[in-house]
Order: structure tokens, then C-alpha cells, then sequence
């Protein structure tokens, strides 16, 4: 009996890492035209609270300071996003979601949805229900 569970929870561990991995995949070819998901992920956390400081954002998305200027950098000079300095402190640097990232980031976050309602379409409210709960258990 405790092989038989073992094989069970590698074989879910497994398939969690597939899936992740297939929905990952699939976004970032949905975002290919426009960006990939590290990007997207730091345009949609200044399209929720904007300005913020990179440290906050670098902590939000769970990444590091130098990887957030470096993804910086790049929406920078698509004209996503800018840089703003504090009036208080000049060693302090807001990132601040410019009009045309706005728009950006509500295109990409409704292919997001639609991709996700698609995904998930075949499932029953409570199936999802059941899911979200197991998933509880374990976070």
C-alpha cells in the first residue's frame, strides 16, 4: 500500500509540473506579439498599483531588484512604463504604467481570461470547487 501512495504522489507532482508547464507555455505564445510573462507580470503589477517602487514590485512578482530593472528596462523602451524619481529622495525610483501600457496590459490580461475560460470551460463549478479546495489543503 505505501509504494502504491508513493507512485500516486509522484504521479501528481508530475502532472501539476505538466500542467503548470502547458499553461506557461501557452500563455507565453498567446503574449508572444507583445511580450512574455516576466514582462506582463510586472506591467499588470503597476496596472493594479501604480507608481510603486521597484523593490515592492520585485517582491510582489518574486523576483529580484537587479531582474525587475533589467524587465524594466525593456518596457521602458516599448513605452509601457516610466521611471519617476521621488521629489523627497532622489535615490528613490518610482516605475509608473504609462497610458499606452494600460491599454497593454488590459489586452493581455483579457487574452488571459479568455485563455484561462477556454481552458477550464469543460469544467463543472463544483469540480473547480473540489480543486480549489484540495489545493487549500496543501498551500
Amino acid at each position: 500500500m505505501r509504494q502504491e501512495r508513493e507512485a500516486l504522489i509522484l504521479q501528481l507532482s508530475m502532472s501539476l509540473r505538466q500542467m503548470f508547464r502547458m499553461l506557461q507555455t501557452d500563455i507565453n505564445e498567446l503574449f508572444e506579439e507583445y511580450m512574455p510573462w516576466n514582462e506582463f507580470s510586472v506591467l499588470r503589477a503597476l496596472y493594479a498599483n501604480s507608481p510603486q517602487m521597484a523593490s515592492q514590485i520585485a517582491s510582489e512578482v518574486n523576483v529580484t531588484s537587479s531582474h525587475i530593472t533589467a524587465v524594466t528596462d525593456r518596457l521602458v523602451k516599448k513605452e509601457l512604463v516610466m521611471r519617476k524619481r521621488s521629489d523627497s529622495d532622489r535615490r528613490i525610483v518610482y516605475l509608473e504604467i504609462t497610458d499606452k501600457g494600460r491599454e497593454v496590459a488590459e489586452k493581455l490580461e483579457n487574452l488571459r481570461k479568455e485563455y484561462y475560460k477556454e481552458k477550464f470551460g469543460g469544467w463543472s463549478d463544483e469540480e473547480m470547487q473540489k480543486v480549489l479546495e484540495l489545493f487549500d489543503r496543501v498551500l
